[in-house]
């Protein structure tokens, strides 16, 4: 296909949806390459359950070779990484079937934030499910569990662990005063549900021998605050923040890089820049003033593939992003948790909603063949 032109995707986690509206609206003289260093699609929202409860492994991980069928013009190159790309191409870690460097007409860089496993996979092959096995197997021996972080990491991570395990010590040590963060503003409804659930909670307190401290399951250990308390594990998990995974553009152009540590964007989600007027940034990554969640780089997507198809079809990208409203929600086990939808918030009975099935259903079927 010598005169076909490339639209390139660096990520599929939150791209899928971008996918789904452009790959039959392209015209016969684009295709999509979608590149993910996995060799499988990922679904963080269930991972922390899939890292505590069995079988669950197997909803947060989708094949990616079919996604599109034998006779299409689109490609997946799954197994590879993009390591670098300039304003005409993109270079991989190794050569594919379309080589190792491949040219691009439109390309969007999806690459989200790196987060402590489970939320991110440790290995890019399907041997991933046997690890998020081996911690369901790690957690089952523990018997004191400490998870350092309060937001939705920590808030959902000591739900999933004590609804599972009703004898288990669970502590949850947060360095401020508002978990998930003062600006969701759902602290009193989750404290409330987290310790009726029997889950030990200390706000406003960092952890103080972090650097010492061994992540995962293994002997007895000592937590110990900045107050001076002490806690004693044999599990702790790492629940603290996120990076967004800007090297691609960092590397590129570092003064695309804003104060946040973000991509800068413009008001159509183009990646800032004169040199890549062809480049859209999506998701973690995004220099955007809201929270960083799954639902707004879903939000992205629809802004994205319309611009996408209009510059493929020759036009002007022409649909601008505003930012919706707050829209954020945190499950604690199967059947509790709270939502916050605009200036409103809702508690156990919405959070359930989201908490029986962590939308793994919706996951599988994006990652169904679309042609």
């Amino acid at each position: 296909m010598p005169d076909t032109k490339n639209v390139v995707i660096i990520g599929s986690n939150s791209s899928i949806n971008v996918i789904k509206s452009i790959y039959n609206k392209l015209p016969k003289t684009h295709r999509i390459v979608l590149i993910e260093a996995n060799e499988y699609a990922y679904f963080p929202p269930a991972a922390l359950r899939a890292s505590v409860s069995p079988s669950w492994e197997n909803q947060v991980i989708a094949p990616l070779d079919q996604l599109f069928s034998q006779k299409s013009r689109h490609v997946v190159l799954n197994g590879y990484r993009a390591i670098s790309f300039d304003d005409k191409s993109v270079k991989l870690d190794k050569a594919s079937k379309l080589g190792e460097v491949i040219s691009y007409d439109i390309l969007l860089l999806a690459t989200g934030s790196n987060y402590s496993f489970p939320c991110r996979p440790d290995t890019p092959s399907f041997a991933m499910k046997d690890h998020l096995k081996s911690m369901q197997g790690d957690i089952e021996k523990s018997d004191k569990v400490v998870i350092v972080g309060g937001g939705a990491l920590g808030v959902e991570m000591s739900g999933e662990v004590r609804e599972r395990y009703k004898n288990k010590q669970v502590t949850l040590i947060h360095s401020h005063g508002d978990l998930c963060g003062g600006e969701v503003g759902l602290h009193d409804e989750i404290y409330a549900q987290l310790t009726k659930n029997g889950v030990d909670i200390v706000l406003n307190e960092r952890v103080d021998n972090i650097k010492d401290l061994q992540f995962g399951y293994g002997e007895e250990r000592t937590v110990r605050t900045t107050a001076g308390k002490e806690f004693k594990a044999d599990f702790v998990f790492n629940a603290m923040g996120t990076k967004p995974n800007i090297s691609l553009i960092q590397d590129f152009d570092d003064s695309l890089i804003s104060d946040k540590g973000l991509v800068k964007v413009d008001d159509y989600l183009q990646v800032d820049s004169p040199k890549l007027d062809r480049v859209f940034a999506m998701g973690d990554i995004a220099n955007i003033d809201e929270l960083k969640t799954f639902v707004n780089a879903q939000r992205h997507a629809s802004y994205i593939a319309t611009n996408i198809t209009n510059l493929a079809n020759g036009k002007k990208a022409s649909k601008k992003y505003s930012t919706g409203p707050v829209i954020m929600g945190v499950a604690i086990g199967m059947k509790g948790g709270a939502i916050r939808l605009g200036w409103f918030s809702f508690g156990a009975w919405a959070g359930s909603f989201k908490a029986r099935s962590l939308f793994a259903d919706s996951f599988q079927s994006s990652y169904k063949q679309l042609e």
